[in-house]
């Protein structure tokens, strides 16, 4: 599942990212497995939750539920591609702590913003926590299946990730066409953000 629609649902914040800070494969890998950690660590206390109650969840969770989580994210993701795009060199009031707590502090921000992609889940991962809901006994159980799954899950915005990093270290010599790769990431940053908030004022 981790290749099917829930990529879609964190590689617009992933990938551009990495496309739009790192310049090696090692980085993408590191920041991709970030996180897919903070991703796994929402998924496995959904999935003990799940096992003794699920029900208190799905009413918390669904994007009429939890719009102002999403906003969170979309915000996040618009103002990262709009440092991306703007370069180091950008100033403006608050535009230099922005940058330090969510640009320069990559592993922290995709520690946070993998967790709370995890805590929105996408439909097939709420299918999934159903499931866990049926067959889990208990709640060390329910954090078992969704450890398990969320493991299975992280492999490919993993692989995405390190390649995602790959392609300015191996793929682009010209200075000028790196800073024009890693504005194109950021502008579908902005894109998807902007989308996102599109999508949660529809539904509030």
């Amino acid at each position: 599942m981790g290749w099917g629609p829930c990529l879609a649902y964190s590689a617009p914040l992933l990938l551009p990212y990495i496309g739009g800070t790192k310049t090696s494969w090692k980085s993408g890998l590191i920041i991709s497995s970030i996180f897919s950690l903070g991703r796994l660590l929402a998924i496995a206390i959904l999935g003990g939750l799940a096992s003794c109650a699920f029900n208190v969840i799905n009413r918390f969770f669904p994007p009429h539920r939890s719009g102002y989580t999403y906003l969170i994210v979309a915000f996040i993701m618009v103002a990262l591609g709009s440092f991306i795009v703007l370069g180091k060199g950008f100033k403006l009031p608050l535009s230099k702590i922005l940058k330090e707590t969510i640009l320069n502090r990559g592993t922290e921000s995709m520690l946070a913003l993998g967790f709370l992609m995890g805590i929105i889940p996408c439909v097939p991962h709420i299918a999934v926590l159903t499931y866990i809901a049926c067959i889990a006994n208990n709640i060390g159980l329910g954090i078992l299946y969704a450890i398990s799954f969320g493991i299975g899950t992280s492999f490919a915005p993993i692989v995405l990730g390190s390649f995602m990093g790959l392609i300015p270290e191996k793929l682009i010599r010209s200075a000028k066409l790196l800073r024009g790769f890693q504005s194109l990431c950021g502008a579908i940053l902005i894109v998807f953000g902007l989308q996102l908030i599109y999508y949660v004022f529809n539904i509030l």
